[in-house]
C-alpha cells in the first residue's frame, strides 16, 4: 500500500469513482468500497483545509505556494492486519518520528467515545512514534478535536490542524509499506509467555474482544442487582488464534480487583502462570491436568469462596470434571466462564465436541470469537490450504513462509540448527507435546515444525499421517497455528510430500507475477 495525496484522492465525490481512483493512487491490494458517509466526511475536512490554504496564499501570509503538497503522504482507512485496526488517516515521518492521525465521523459523536478512540490509537502509534498528532472531524457538527499528549480532549480551530499538515516534520514522510512498522510482537501478546505486558496492563483488546468483555462484565453486574437472576453460565468459543485466552485473562484481571477468582487451565502449569498466580492475589490458578487439583474442584468448600470460575481449554478435562465442575458451581451460585475450541480447520475433534455438547446443554450465553488474531493472514491461509489442498485461498503472499528438504536427520539437524540461531522455535509434532498440553496458550513469533515419512496426503487431497486415526495430525496443527509472523516446515526424506508442499508455497510466486 502506497501513500496517497488527498486533495487528489477527493476530487472525485463519487462513490463508485472514488473508491476505483483509491484503490489506484494507494495500490491496494484489494478493492475497498467506501460508503457515502467516509467519503463525503473526507471530502468536507479537504475541501475546508484547502479554503484555509487559498485564504492564505491570497493574503500572501504563506511562503509556500504549493499548499497542495501539504496533502501528500497519507494512508486512507489503513488497517493493522493482524488485528484489524483502522486509523481513518495516518501520516508518518520517514523516521516514524512524528505521526499525525485524523479520524473521521459523519455523524454526532460522544467526546468521551471520540476521547477513547484516540486515546487507543495513540497506545498503537506510541510503539513507532515519539510524537503523535491527534484529532477527530466530525462533520455534521463541523467540530474538530484535539487529543493533546496528556490525554485532554480539547475543540479547535481548522487552522490549527492545517498548522500540523504543514509541519517540517511532516514535509517528508513513509511512501510505502507502512506495515513493516507495525509488528505483530508489539501488539498481540501472550499473558502466559510474556506476563509482566499482561500484569501491567501493556496489551489491548480487538473491538469484538471489547465487545463480548462489556457483554460478560454486564451480565455479571445484572446477576448481582437483578431479582431472581440465576448465575449464568458462558461458553467463549473460537478458532485457534482468535483470542480467547487473553480475553479470559484480561476478565480475570478485571474482576479480581474486587473478588476472588478461580482460574482452571486445561493443561500443566507453566512459569507464566505461576508467576500470575502469585501477582495477582484474588487470582488462583489451577491446572487441570493436576488429579488433586481436579478432585477439590468436586468439594463444594473449595469453590465457595470465588466470585467467579473462568476455564480455559476446557475441551481438555474430562467429561466427568466439566460436570462435576458445573454441579457445584450452579450449587453454589457461581458464574462460569468456559473458553474452547470446538472445531479447526481439521474439522470437529471428538473430545471438544464433548465438551461443546456438556457446556451447550447449560450454558446461558454463548459467544464466538472470529477473525486470527495470532496467526497472521497468509499463515493461516497457507495452512488451510496444507492441511486440505481442495480448500484453496485467494490468499497470494507466502513469502513468511519456508519449505526445506533434508534428506536424512543429518540434513535435518543441520537446517534445525540453522533456523533456531536465527530465532525459530522448534515444535515436535508428537502425540506426546499435544496430550501434555506443552503447547497450548503459548505463541511463538517463528515457528520450526519438522514433517517425517509418516506424512501423505490421500486421494481426498486431505493430509494424513500413518498410525491410528492420524493422531500426529493434531499436534501438527497445534504447533503450526503458534506461529505470529514466520514458519518453516523440514520435511525430511518424504519427497512426494515436499513436492506436494512446495507446489502450495511457490503458488504464490506465480501469482504475484
Amino acid at each position: 500500500m502506497k501513500a496517497l495525496n488527498l486533495y487528489t484522492l477527493t476530487r472525485i465525490k463519487e462513490n463508485e469513482d472514488f473508491s476505483r481512483l483509491e484503490r489506484v493512487l494507494s495500490g491496494r491490494a484489494w478493492h475497498k468500497a467506501f460508503s457515502a458517509h467516509e467519503v463525503s466526511s473526507l471530502c468536507v475536512l479537504v475541501d475546508k483545509l484547502a479554503g484555509h490554504y487559498e485564504d492564505e496564499s491570497r493574503q500572501g501570509s504563506s511562503p509556500h505556494s504549493d499548499w497542495v503538497s501539504y496533502f501528500d503522504g497519507f494512508y486512507f482507512s489503513y488497517t493493522i492486519e493482524h488485528i484489524s485496526k483502522e486509523f481513518d488517516l495516518l501520516k508518518l515521518s520517514p523516521d516514524a518520528g512524528c505521526a499525525l492521525n485524523i479520524e473521521l465521523k459523519s455523524e454526532f459523536i460522544e467526546e468521551d467515545r471520540i476521547s477513547r478512540q484516540l486515546e487507543q490509537n495513540r497506545y498503537y502509534l506510541s510503539h513507532i512514534s515519539r510524537n503523535i498528532l491527534s484529532y477527530t472531524y466530525v462533520m455534521e457538527t463541523d467540530t474538530l478535536y484535539c487529543l493533546n499528549d496528556h490525554g485532554y480532549l480539547k475543540t479547535c480551530p481548522m487552522s490549527e490542524l492545517a498548522r500540523a499538515l504543514k509541519r517540517p516534520a511532516l514535509r517528508q514522510f513513509v511512501k510505502s509499506d507502512i506495515q513493516q512498522y507495525f509488528r505483530a510482537q508489539d501488539y498481540l501478546i501472550s499473558p502466559v509467555r510474556t506476563p509482566e505486558k499482561y500484569l501491567t496492563g501493556r496489551y489491548f483488546l480487538t473491538n469484538q474482544q471489547s465487545e463480548f468483555r462489556s457483554q460478560i462484565l454486564d451480565l455479571l453486574k445484572y446477576r448481582e442487582t437483578g431479582e431472581d437472576a440465576v448465575s449464568p453460565l458462558i461458553s467463549l468459543t473460537g478458532n485457534a488464534g482468535t483470542g480467547k485466552t487473553l480475553l479470559l485473562f484480561d476478565l480475570a484481571r478485571v474482576l479480581s480487583r474486587k473478588r476472588k477468582v478461580l482460574f482452571l487451565h486445561g493443561g500443566p502449569l507453566l512459569d507464566g502462570h505461576r508467576l500470575i498466580d502469585r501477582r495477582l492475589h484474588k487470582v488462583k490458578i489451577l491446572s487441570g491436568t493436576d488429579p488433586a487439583a481436579t478432585a477439590a474442584l468436586c468439594r463444594e468448600n473449595d469453590l465457595s469462596d470465588y466470585y467467579v470460575i473462568l476455564v480455559d481449554e476446557a475441551n481438555r478435562f474430562s467429561s466427568e470434571a466439566l460436570e462435576g465442575l458445573i454441579e457445584k458451581a450452579v450449587t453454589c451460585g457461581i458464574p462460569c466462564i468456559f473458553s474452547f475450541d470446538p472445531h479447526s480447520i481439521l474439522g470437529p475433534i471428538p473430545p471438544m465436541e464433548e465438551a461443546e455438547q456438556i457446556i451447550g446443554s447449560r450454558e446461558t450465553l454463548c459467544l464466538e470469537l472470529s477473525g486470527n488474531i495470532r496467526i497472521n493472514r497468509p499463515i493461516f491461509s497457507f495452512l488451510r490450504t496444507l492441511f486440505h489442498q481442495k480448500d484453496k485461498s485467494g490468499y497470494a503472499d507466502y513469502s513468511c513462509i519456508d519449505i526445506l528438504y533434508a534428506a536424512d536427520k543429518k540434513e535435518e539437524r543441520a537446517l534445525t540448527a540453522h533456523y533456531l540461531s536465527n530465532g525459530y522455535e522448534l515444535i515436535n509434532a508428537s502425540l506426546q507435546s499435544f496430550g501434555t498440553g506443552a503447547i497450548i496458550s503459548q505463541e511463538y513469533d517463528k515457528v520450526l515444525m519438522v514433517l517425517d515419512s509418516r506424512f501423505y496426503y490421500d486421494e481426498n487431497q486431505r493430509l494424513c499421517a500413518t498410525g491410528e486415526q492420524d493422531a500426529a495430525i493434531p499436534p501438527l496443527y497445534e504447533g503450526l497455528s503458534r506461529a505470529r509472523e514466520k514458519l518453516c516446515l523440514v520435511i525430511v526424506g518424504n519427497r512426494e510430500l515436499f513436492s506436494q508442499v512446495l507446489a502450495i508455497r511457490s503458488a504464490s510466486a506465480y501469482r504475484k507475477e
